[in-house]
């Protein structure tokens, strides 16, 4: 693909999540007073739809095991001051500009009191470069501990990601109306079905622009068509395209809202095992998107010549994932290992995930 950005996993991916008490330890050490709390929020994982947002389409999401957890407290001095369990933040470092930018919506909306400052120590075992929705999960954690602090009603979300990591149960999974952030919880219980998300991260990243490219065709499209969700010709609209690009985008929008509805279908119906081929559907839909990456696709497909039943690209980097039984989970891990031995330190992280509970208090 032309500008495609070096592969390879990038920043830490731990294999334990952070501890609360020791994160709690190292805001009283850093500030000399105790937190408030420690709250954590999930990552997430797009299952589906999350490229047609700008279109106002319908995505669907799992919120995952890893996630971000901070200690907060606050500050009678109203200073804004991010460290991690390592030490202090730079201010315009991205997790202490996710901080402030949290507060300053706090203070906004009044849930906070105007002039209260807040310290917060963040650590995370969610890669911080996948797309897995880390920025959204520090945001969710920081957004419900302000609630917690100020003795407002837990936030709503200001986003999809917000929304998911907010009302997400383990055994489900969540669709979001991208118009209007409304939500449905949908079961999603993979462990009844011997199920699990193999989540591959390859770090690779599509030419820079790419994703603010793919959603203006998108709006001009919807500004020539009315709404993609509700296009019923699709190739008199395709006809209507000034080009063979926004026809391909408009193709993609269009069919990834009945290939979502289906999915939804199948999980009101309990029957989470056979919406494998609509997720390899779309992953190879995505094309019309000039994604996926070749090693998301290289990751992708040695999982299904292994065995996995169905597989997709998740987000706009380097990140895909594979649904597959317990009996299969071993040979499409070696299988995919095996596709990129030759890569180096090209090779991409595999973790294995069901979907997990939303933002809550720990401490």
């Amino acid at each position: 693909m032309l500008g495609l950005r070096p592969a390879g996993p990038r920043g830490a991916w731990p294999q334990s999540p952070p501890d609360p008490d020791a994160l709690a330890q190292a805001f009283t050490q850093r500030f000399h007073v105790p937190p408030a709390g420690v709250w954590h929020a999930p990552g997430r994982l797009a299952l589906m739809g999350e490229h047609t947002a700008v279109s106002e389409g319908v995505g669907l999401y799992a919120a995952l095991p890893w996630g971000v957890r901070v200690a907060l407290g606050p500050a009678e001095d109203g200073k804004v001051q991010a460290a991690s369990p390592e030490g202090p933040l730079r201010a315009r470092s991205a997790t202490a500009s996710e901080v402030s930018a949290a507060v300053d919506r706090a203070h906004r909306d009044g849930v906070l009191a105007r002039g209260t400052g807040v310290r917060a120590v963040v650590a995370s075992d969610l890669p911080a470069h996948a797309s897995l929705g880390h920025a959204a999960a520090l945001r969710t954690a920081t957004a419900l501990a302000l609630a917690d602090l100020g003795g407002a009603p837990p936030p709503e979300g200001a986003d999809a990601d917000e929304r998911v990591a907010l009302v997400a149960r383990p055994g489900c999974a969540v669709r979001v109306n991208h118009k209007n952030l409304r939500t449905t919880v949908l079961p999603f219980d993979l462990a009844a079905e011997d199920l699990h998300l193999l989540v591959a991260d390859t770090g690779s990243r599509p030419r820079r622009g790419l994703r603010r490219a793919r959603e203006d065709e998108l709006r001009r499209a919807a500004g020539i068509l009315g709404p993609l969700r509700a296009v019923q010709d699709l190739p008199a609209a395709l006809n209507r395209m000034p080009d063979a690009g926004m026809a391909r985008r408009v193709e993609y929008a269009v069919t990834e809202v009945h290939r979502l509805n289906a999915a939804v279908g199948l999980l009101r119906a309990d029957r989470f095992g056979e919406v494998g081929p609509i997720l390899s559907a779309s992953h190879l839909s995505l094309r019309r998107f000039d994604l996926p990456t070749p090693d998301v696709d290289l990751a992708a497909e040695s999982a299904s010549r292994a065995g996995a039943r169905g597989v997709r690209m998740s987000g706009w980097r380097g990140t895909a994932f594979a649904l597959v039984g317990t009996d299969r989970l071993e040979r499409v891990r070696d299988n995919t290992e095996r596709a990129f031995a030759d890569r180096g330190p090209r090779a991409p992280r595999l973790r294995t995930a069901r979907a997990a509970a939303g933002a809550h208090r720990l401490r």
